[in-house]
């Protein structure tokens, strides 16, 4: 038997390494108490390991850890330490997806945010829920919408997109889906269209201007005509202007050959965009061309000879700014 000192010192003696921002210590799902331990050993956490085995076959850690991110930032006794691992009080990781994230982009930052890989992850991607939630293998991104999230580090993939899906499904609310079927849209059509409201608005104030003219478009049966569906086919790096040969690229999301919305979001849209399109502004524009001024406002007009206009005026802006793509 252990004597009283030998026991308090085994349960009781701060033995972890006191550090000014303290340590991630990261556990997979996938460990075992041998990956464990090696772990805290390998990232200098616990000073006495073998007081540290001691108490932690007492406290039977071998089968009860929890996979999580663990913020070491104190003096912890072997017992705390022990408990923290144990009731899987983990370290949240906060997973930003940003305004305009292209679909790499969030897959990347994932990966790089969380446990599982890239190959886990599109595996998740692309399973049964995808047909079971009426989504397509295009519109399936609409899940990822541009929020803040909270995880547990060692998440599965597939819990990952589980909680993606359910936070879009909470965000549909009774209401919102009613306002997007007065408009003729589905869930899913009023993301995609959010997705181009989004790139095409500068200003917040204008979003709602610019998803009631391509309402009007749509519902007239006309192309949407939408620059940025463009520069999501021959890519936005670098490019300040659509070129007319670039209209004639062929591509499903092409809106400039193809009618109505393109067949998925062009990236994670800002959810103010998402609703300016189930609360759009009513109007009769079906013409917008971004101001001369370098304002980033646009002017919106009903008539084609005045959008003419208008467009001859932001080209002959361009020109005079030495920006010719």
């Amino acid at each position: 038997m252990l004597s009283l000192s030998a026991g308090y010192y085994i349960f009781f003696a701060v033995n972890t390494t006191l550090t000014s921002d303290g340590v991630y210590f990261y556990i997979r799902h996938d460990d075992n108490y041998a990956t464990v331990r090696q772990g805290l050993i390998n990232n200098k956490i616990v000073k006495n390991v073998q007081t540290f085995d001691l108490a932690a076959k007492k406290m039977n850690l071998f089968n009860t850890f929890k996979p999580g991110r663990y913020k070491i930032d104190g003096r912890f006794t072997n017992v705390e330490l022990i408990r923290k691992i144990r009731n899987g009080n983990w370290h949240k990781v906060i997973v930003k997806v940003d305004i305009e994230m292209t679909r790499a982009q969030i897959m990347n930052h994932l990966v790089s945010s969380l446990e599982p890989n890239k190959e886990e992850l599109v595996e998740a991607m692309n399973g049964d829920w995808v047909q079971q939630n009426g989504f397509t293998d295009e519109n399936k991104w609409c899940i990822f919408l541009a929020d803040h999230y909270h995880f547990n580090w060692a998440l599965s993939a597939d819990d990952i997109i589980q909680r993606f899906l359910y936070e879009y499904n909470t965000f549909w609310s009774p209401n919102r889906q009613a306002k997007a079927k007065s408009l003729g849209l589905t869930t899913k059509e009023a993301c995609v269209l959010g997705s181009i409201v989004d790139a095409e608005a500068i200003h917040v104030s204008e979003m709602p201007t610019i998803a009631g003219l391509y309402l009007n478009r749509l519902k007239k049966g006309i192309l949407l005509q939408a620059d940025p569906t463009v520069l999501y086919v021959v890519g936005r790096e670098g490019r300040r202007r659509v070129l007319n040969r670039d209209l004639r690229t062929q591509h499903p999301y092409n809106t400039y050959i193809n009618k109505g919305l393109p067949p998925g979001p062009i990236f994670s849209p800002d959810k103010r965009a998402i609703l300016a399109s189930i609360n759009p502004k009513k109007h009769n524009y079906i013409f917008m061309c971004a101001r001369p001024d370098a304002s980033y406002f646009h002017n919106f007009t009903a008539s084609a000879a005045q959008h003419r206009k208008n467009a001859r005026a932001y080209r002959k802006s361009l020109n005079a700014r030495g920006v010719m793509r």
